[in-house]
């Protein structure tokens, strides 16, 4: 008798479920987060301080900003995301570049420097250059730190040939532990 078989109760029950679950995810807000970003234009050096920062709220990013403490690694314009990539811990002097490069790992950001470039062969002398730590290396025990270095633009040239074939070694002052 077919008037006498159950409801498929389970199964209308099932498909509410199926439409609530898609009901929520296509009106459900979606997350947001406050970001920093610049106001105003900056060129390489400024310090960034809280009057050069609009905060606004933005859905899901993907990528996180950073508190402004420090000064722009390189220019930057208004409306742009503050990223870690574009804050330094220490003003670079004028004409110089960053680099990055193999660093002690007592090496603290603001740190005067020198590089020095290791002859091919071992043969001659090694060449001297002055040099800034701008920011710490990774802090790989088991491996080397690797960091960011402010060079004379007129040394970057023979800096970066000697970081990638291995031959560039960075002193920084004792008192910087």
């Amino acid at each position: 008798m077919l008037w006498l078989e159950r409801p498929p109760i389970l199964r209308w029950a099932g498909a509410l479920l199926l439409v609530i679950v898609a009901a929520w995810a296509e009106f459900a807000p979606t997350p947001a987060t406050t970001m920093a970003f610049l106001s105003a234009d900056v060129t390489a050096g400024t310090p960034i301080t809280e009057d050069l920062i609009e905060r606004r709220l933005v859905t899901s990013p993907g990528f996180a900003t950073v508190e402004p403490e420090g000064v722009a690694a390189a220019d930057l314009d208004a409306g742009d995301p503050l990223v870690a990539s574009m804050i330094a811990a220490t003003t670079i002097p004028d004409g110089w570049l960053l680099m990055a490069a193999t660093l002690p790992h007592h090496a603290r950001p603001g740190t005067p420097a020198t590089g020095v470039i290791l002859p091919e062969g071992g043969a001659g002398e090694p060449t001297q250059f002055p040099a800034l730590v701008v920011e710490s290396g990774s802090a790989d025990p088991f491996g080397e730190a690797t960091g960011t270095l402010a060079v004379p633009a007129e040394w970057l040239g023979r800096a970066a040939a000697a970081v990638g074939a291995g031959r560039l070694m960075v002193g920084v002052e004792a008192s910087a532990r």
